[in-house]
């Protein structure tokens, strides 16, 4: 197989730059955010390549500095909650006002979101992205601010040929509106970033507007063929993208290295990414004999099989609602049950599983709404988000209080209800005077925006990243970038060999921890300090009380990732069970 060729070294990165990774020599690679806006954005990886990794990064790296919405299709992206102050959005909250008016809301009111498509079926999936594209183009040009569109499994939302799932008209639609918001979007500030799984298999008419393309591991020979060409690879050189490692890159475009290709393996990220691979756990031990007994002694297929359903004429999604589901749906709704209860009582007649998107759909279809569930906010409610929205608190705190006054909310209807109320952009203009001079006199003394926040928390203050750094650009303290020079870096290896901390290399160079830490970390300079027996017994006796996996790790003096591996390596889960609840 012939190797790789590259030919662009790693530019400096500025201010405008979003730092994705870095070369095999520790330089640090970017993507331009201005180029970016302005060319669009196409990756490409089959699965395990670290694509929806390299996604998940680049929504990380632009949170606070443009506007962003995030199309997941699988569902992989919703944890973003746990980090950042976005919205997060299901199907069922898009059927509920519709894609065209969700798309002019986003638009007019800035905020961004992750749009969750896993509770949809395939057909409703691409009229959702459909309206939604349609209504980001058609918003006023008043509201043609920068916006950041990024689509995850590009490949199942712009089809290249019929996949049989969905109707000819929705498919040719959806792909239509998605190659029209990467063509025209341009012009009013819209920035397409595809992800795909199979270039091959997704319309060219969406994947052709990009002028930035990323490659990572791809295998078949289509998908080959059509990703070097991108690059300018002949197809000899291209069949070299199968050796590329998982998280590694090949790279071209205006926004990252201009008309050369550069190679780069893509940094990490903060917020937790469910696609990842399962742990390989072995069975349980059974033998043949017991497995078969087993077998046997399950009900036949008939005895639980339900009658066959009753198809719907008036719908082409093939969903197979039957009457007695249909009526289950209308007396919860006309009820006010929750959704999570009707989807109990639909399994206990008899019927399929259904999710509690594809009820509310269903709701959408018979012509009748949840007041509970799908809308019919009270006064309580709202003065329960106004209070906690002016005393700063967590969205899953406000939550928490809703469920305590018997209130059942999503982060995301408790998002949209603060937007209706006019409250949810005030959250940095609610700092106390204590909690502003003391973040003003960290910034002022050169501190980190980490180093900040555990300040604020030492005198009471609970802030996140996201509020650190948008109360910092409101301020005008901007951290500009600083080349280590090599001096520095000779310094910095001097001093780890010596053994000393990541503390101490910062008050020698006059930087951030959080800098060193992280330029050692490009350098390959780790800290490898052997776990103790005493720091492993606290992370079983804290897991064993029901402590949380952060204050172990405070606890023991040592970075979170870490701890957690070390948890892996002895079993230790401190992830709390879910509850199931029936309905009454």
């Amino acid at each position: 197989m012939l190797p790789i060729e590259t030919s662009a070294p790693a530019r400096p990165i500025t201010d405008s730059d979003i730092h994705i990774g870095a070369t095999g020599k520790g330089e640090p690679v970017g993507i331009d955010l201005a180029k970016l806006i302005d060319g669009r954005l196409l990756i490409q990886g089959n699965s395990g390549a670290g694509k929806s990794m390299l996604l998940r990064r680049l929504f990380e790296k632009s949170f606070g500095r443009v506007q962003q919405l995030l199309i997941d299709p699988d569902g992989e992206f919703s944890t973003l909650k746990e980090h950042f102050d976005v919205a997060v959005l299901t199907a069922a909250d898009i059927a509920r006002v519709g894609g065209q008016i969700f798309a002019h809301h986003l638009r007019e009111h800035r905020y961004s979101a992750v749009l969750d498509l896993s509770d949809a079926t395939s057909e409703d999936r691409l009229d959702i992205v459909a309206d939604l594209a349609e209504g980001l183009l058609s918003a006023s040009e008043q509201f043609w601010h920068p916006l950041l569109v990024l689509v995850d499994e590009a490949q199942t939302l712009a089809p290249h040929y019929d996949t049989g799932d969905v109707s000819a008209d929705t498919r040719k639609r959806s792909t239509a509106m998605l190659a029209d918001m990467m063509g025209r979007g341009r012009k009013r500030g819209i920035a397409g970033v595809i992800a795909t799984q199979r270039i091959a298999e997704t319309a060219k008419a969406v994947v052709s507007k990009a002028t930035n393309v990323v490659v990572g591991r791809t295998i078949f020979d289509r998908d080959l063929e059509r990703a070097g060409a991108l690059l300018g690879f002949t197809l000899g050189h291209s069949r070299a993208l199968r050796s590329l490692a998982d998280g590694e890159f090949l790279a071209i475009g205006p926004a990252i290295a201009g008309p050369r290709r550069i190679r780069f393996k893509a940094g990490s990220v903060v917020s937790r990414h469910k696609g990842r691979s399962p742990d390989i756990v072995a069975p349980p031990s059974i033998s043949a004999a017991d497995a078969a007994a087993l077998l046997m002694a399950v009900p036949t297929a008939t005895s639980l099989a339900p009658a066959a359903p009753e198809i719907d004429p008036n719908t082409n999604h093939r969903r197979g609602w039957s009457a007695s589901d249909d009526a289950i749906v209308r007396e919860g709704f006309a009820r006010g049950f929750k959704l999570t209860d009707i989807a109990a009582s639909l399994i206990k007649n008899g019927g399929a599983a259904r999710s509690l998107g594809a009820i509310s759909v269903r709701g959408q279809t018979l012509g009748i709404k949840n007041t509970r569930t799908v809308g019919g906010w009270t006064d309580e409610e709202y003065q329960v988000v106004l209070d906690g929205y002016e005393a700063g608190a967590a969205i899953a705190d406000i939550r928490k209080s809703l469920a305590a006054a018997g209130y059942d909310r999503t982060f995301g209807a408790i998002q949209m209800a603060a937007i209706k109320l006019g409250v949810s952009g005030s959250r940095v203009n609610l700092w106390t005077e204590e909690e502003t001079r003391i973040a003003l006199a960290g910034l002022a003394a050169g501190k980190s925006h980490a180093e900040c926040l555990i300040e604020l928390k030492a005198a009471g203050y609970i802030r996140g990243p996201t509020a650190m750094h948008k109360f910092a650009t409101k301020h005008g303290v901007l951290r500009k970038h600083r080349d280590f020079t090599d001096e520095d870096i000779e310094t910095m290896r001097t001093m780890f060999a010596e053994g000393k901390s990541h503390g101490d290399i910062a008050t020698r160079l006059d930087r951030t921890k959080a800098s060193i830490a992280s330029q050692c970390s490009k350098m390959g300079l780790k800290h490898r300090r052997p776990w103790t027996e005493a720091e492993r017994q606290t992370l079983i006796d804290y897991q064993a009380t029901g402590k949380k996996l952060k204050e172990a790790a405070e606890k023991v003096g040592r970075p979170y990732a870490n701890v957690a591996a070390e948890c892996g390596r002895l079993g230790l889960s401190f992830l709390k069970p879910s509850i199931e609840r029936t309905p009454t």
